[in-house]
């Protein structure tokens, strides 16, 4: 028998198309919320998930003035997402990830859910936390520093996302331009993984625990800051656990990597608040073998496909005139 709805609480799902909301989508409705997807579509060629859907653009003030007085709370995922992506139209980036979410802060009374980055710390040999000095190395991490600092006095809950992993929907397409994804999908198709160094950190959280987490914390009154990730893991131990499951073999490259973030997250704060309350926790294992098996099974047929990169899959918008 179905649950009776919520009642009282209506969520608009800002950027509830992307790789995230495929994953908040399903829980929102596993648990009956009622809630509607607001997308531009930007990084997705069609939306076909039976769910109440409107088309726009967070720029379209107009039409979310009109909108929002419909919703008790908002999850606020959309965003032009990662460094490279970010510089190519800077502009709009920062009307994008930042502009946004500051008028939104001042035209939006409800519950706010904001998807920000650990990638704010940029550099930093020692476990960083909320109080942690930032260092945000990219347009990308900066214009995420600009709209946390928007929300600050709201009724908000900012979550800074480790990086994601792992299948999100069945809707939503896949990324691999992450990390836990990228390399399982070079060690599944090529039967090798190169590895600039290794010893860098980054703090990694499954797709399905980020979203569970902003559905678990919709009606709690809890606001403020949290680092959201589940484990810390250096590149070159990933590695190895990728390479164990997909039997690829190792290459140490001695040559620098580009990307110099380095950092790994304590979430003592977000534990002792009861922000991380998952039925399960996915680990690396579990989202390697996600990717691991779509690619044997040829269910993903070519996964360099710039569709599952959002910097190529930009480019080829903005060579189209399609990204403004």
């Amino acid at each position: 028998m179905e649950k009776s709805k919520k009642s009282g609480i209506n969520v608009l799902v800002v950027g509830g198309a992307g790789y995230i909301g495929g994953a908040v989508t399903d829980i929102l409705m596993e648990r009956n919320i009622p809630f509607t997807v607001y997308d531009k579509l930007l990084y997705e060629h069609q939306y076909f998930k039976p769910v109440d859907f409107i088309y726009g653009d967070v720029r379209d003030t107009k039409k979310l003035k009109e909108l929002l007085p419909k919703y008790t709370h908002v999850i606020w995922l959309a965003a032009i997402v990662g460094d490279a992506a970010c510089q190519i139209k800077p502009e709009l980036t920062i009307e994008t990830n930042q502009n946004s979410v500051k008028w939104l802060s001042e035209n939006y009374n409800g519950r706010i859910i904001y998807a920000s980055t650990c990638s704010v710390y940029g550099q930093n040999n020692d476990e960083v936390n909320e109080k942690s000095i930032l260092n945000p190395l990219s347009l990308y991490a900066k214009t995420k520093v600009e709209a946390e600092k928007s929300l600050k006095d709201k009724d908000s809950l900012i979550f800074r996302l480790g990086t994601v992993f792992g299948v999100s929907d069945t809707y939503s397409r896949l990324r691999m331009d992450l990390v836990v994804n990228y390399m399982t999908a070079n060690a599944t198709t090529k039967g090798k993984l190169s590895v600039f160094g290794g010893s860098q950190w980054r703090p990694l959280i499954h797709v399905r625990n980020v979203a569970e987490a902003m559905v678990n914390n919709l009606e709690k009154s809890i606001t403020g800051i949290y680092n959201l990730s589940t484990l810390n893991y250096k590149i070159k131990d990933l590695a190895k656990e990728i390479s164990e499951i997909t039997k690829c073999e190792i290459e140490y490259v001695k040559q620098k990597f580009e990307d110099q973030r380095n950092y790994h997250v304590s979430t003592e704060k977000a534990k002792k608040d009861g922000v991380l309350n998952f039925k399960k926790v996915y680990t690396v294992a579990d989202g390697v073998k996600q990717i691991y098996d779509l690619i044997k099974s040829k269910r993903v047929k070519y996964a360099e496909n710039d569709i599952y990169f959002n910097e190529k899959h930009i480019t080829n918008l903005n060579n189209h005139g399609e990204f403004k």
